[in-house]
């Protein structure tokens, strides 16, 4: 189990052997305004289209402001992904609700820069918040909705138990839905 730091003052909210997933703050714009306009990583995200830095700005601070509503579930948010031994910003992943075909769910994702991809990262950080997920929170179930011509990410997703692959629609997009359950991960732990 990774180690997790539930205190609300601290910014910490998942460890694991390489990486801190952390809390979003006002000091990350930089990192998420270019990450959103990297062609890239956009292109697997919603209609592969790059956000402008004032969109970024706007969305952080909703974000921010949220998180500081009373009763808000820690979990619900995308969090930094850090490498440890270096502090380098990989990207951000999370476990937040969501609804698919319009049935409520919690879905879990990753956005990292190219420059993480292919070390096992988006992996590293999804079996955490995956394992977070069940444990701590007592989700029952998470779906993971990905573009099914994203190979790396429809593998990250088999890894952490993902099955059950079916076409699905997501905030207005037809998307292919994975389904992650306590079960199904035993046998990828």
């Amino acid at each position: 189990m990774p180690a997790c730091s539930p205190c609300a003052g601290d910014v910490m909210f998942l460890e694991t052997a390489r990486l801190r997933l952390r809390d979003k703050e006002a000091s990350d714009l930089d990192f998420l305004a270019g990450l959103s306009a990297d062609p890239l990583v956009m292109r697997w995200i919603g209609d592969g289209s790059t956000y402008p830095r004032g969109e970024i700005e706007a969305r952080l601070a909703r974000v921010l402001e949220i998180e500081r509503e009373p009763g808000r579930e820690r979990w619900d948010n995308f969090k930094i992904v850090e490498r440890k031994d270096d502090g380098a910003l990989l990207g951000q992943a999370g476990i937040l609700r969501c609804e698919v075909d319009g049935v409520p769910e919690v879905e879990i994702g990753w956005w990292l820069t190219p420059a993480a991809w292919g070390h096992g990262y988006a992996t590293e950080a999804a079996t955490a918040l995956r394992d977070y997920a069940f444990t701590v929170a007592a989700i029952p179930r998470l779906v993971v909705v990905l573009h099914a011509e994203n190979e790396r990410s429809v593998a990250v997703a088999k890894r952490i138990g993902g099955d059950e692959p079916r076409l699905a629609r997501y905030r207005d997009r037809l998307v292919t839905c994975y389904t992650v359950r306590p079960a199904t991960t035993a046998a990828f732990a």
